[in-house]
């Protein structure tokens, strides 16, 4: 899907809730400022008796699992991206459903131990129920993990072109934070530890976008800082728990069609946000993706990787990406790097890239 310069869509507003703030401004200056989210978990261990590295929500009871738990990471990031819907007096700007068409759709994680199709069934029918200030037409879920975040927003991208919505929040949602989760994990040698050196922190969290049509933006009188370039859907076939070599096949078709638009060499990728958290999978495949189409950007190795500082997130990776691309550049710390290419890679094959560029 190419998105033509008629039929732009904007990134009018973002939301989030991650182990470093409560909100997309604190999330995103947390993470420039480098912190780190890291801690043990209260209770949960490893095969080798120590407590578990993990990166959690301080407001949460650690004993709260399962959609309950999702639902609560997800209603605040939403709310937070659909504040342009919301006059300075709490009302709903006087826009109804009638004049602008909304619609939701949630990245959720892979079916895994601790998460069910169950689940998934109950954080949608969760969604439903979130007030929000325009009453959505419908609300959709993508359990697909990692790149998950990056289906609903392609999703949306696709209806707004199509002219079937003119506003969408995009969202996704995640956390690992379930002992059945946590063991699967610990199982498979994917927590950090003392037993695995080539794993990540598991997190949790949830972000959020607003999708606008230009007639959108003009009617609500908005001035976002992006615009989406493209949003691309691949799928890679040497998984990560296969005896397969990654070559990085899958991300690198994925990613040259995310940039066909771009009129190479004069316009590139300025800046990569992406969701390498530490396994050697992940940077590998990047590696390859780097030496096969290192012509897409200025530099290959500019990339930031938000993991190291929230942990990984999961199927919320997608839309916090795209946070962290609107708060660079409406903070001003984006240094000139106007295009930014975030993507995202799942466990089950699903790839994801978008290209966003600023406004400015």
């Amino acid at each position: 899907m190419v998105i033509g310069s008629a039929g732009a869509i904007y990134v009018a507003a973002v939301g989030a809730r991650t182990p470093l703030g409560l909100q997309a401004a604190a999330s995103a200056a947390s993470v420039r400022a480098a912190l780190s989210a890291v801690q043990r978990h209260p209770y949960l261990v490893d095969n080798a008796g120590n407590l578990m590295p993990v990166t959690c929500d301080a407001q949460l009871d650690p004993t709260l699992i399962g959609p309950r738990r999702l639902l609560a990471l997800l209603e605040p990031a939403l709310r937070e991206a659909a504040l342009p819907l919301v006059s300075q007096t709490g009302d709903s700007r006087g826009i109804t459903c009638d004049e602008f068409r909304l619609a939701v759709s949630v990245g959720l994680p892979e079916i895994r131990p601790g998460f069910s199709a169950n689940d998934a069934a109950a954080v949608c029918t969760g969604i439903e129920s979130i007030v929000l200030p325009l009453p959505a037409r419908d609300a959709e879920v993508h359990t697909l993990g990692h790149a998950a975040g990056l289906v609903a927003l392609a999703r949306i991208a696709q209806r707004i072109v199509a002219d079937e919505i003119d506003l969408g929040l995009v969202a996704g949602v995640d956390s690992y934070l379930h002992p059945y989760t946590m063991e699967w994990l610990d199982a498979n040698r994917q927590v950090i530890g003392s037993i695995s050196r080539s794993g990540f922190v598991p997190g949790e969290g949830a972000g959020a976008c607003l999708l606008a049509s230009g007639r959108a933006c003009e009617r609500l009188g908005l001035t976002p800082p992006m615009r989406l370039r493209d949003a691309v859907i691949g799928r890679e076939s040497a998984l990560i728990k296969s005896q397969e070599m990654c070559f990085g096949v899958g991300l690198t078709a994925t990613l040259r069609q995310a940039v066909r638009s771009l009129r190479l060499p004069d316009e590139r990728i300025h800046h990569t946000i992406c969701d390498l958290n530490g396994e050697r999978y992940r940077g590998e495949e990047w590696g390859f993706v780097c030496l096969r189409a290192s012509e897409c950007f200025d530099d290959p190795t500019d990339y930031l990787a938000p993991a190291d500082c929230w942990g990984d997130l999961g199927a919320a990776s997608g839309p916090l990406f795209v946070m962290l691309a609107c708060q660079a550049i409406a903070r001003g710390y984006s240094n000139g790097r106007r295009r930014t290419a975030v993507w995202a890679s799942s466990e089950g094959g699903c790839r994801g890239v978008a290209l966003l560029e600023s406004m400015a």
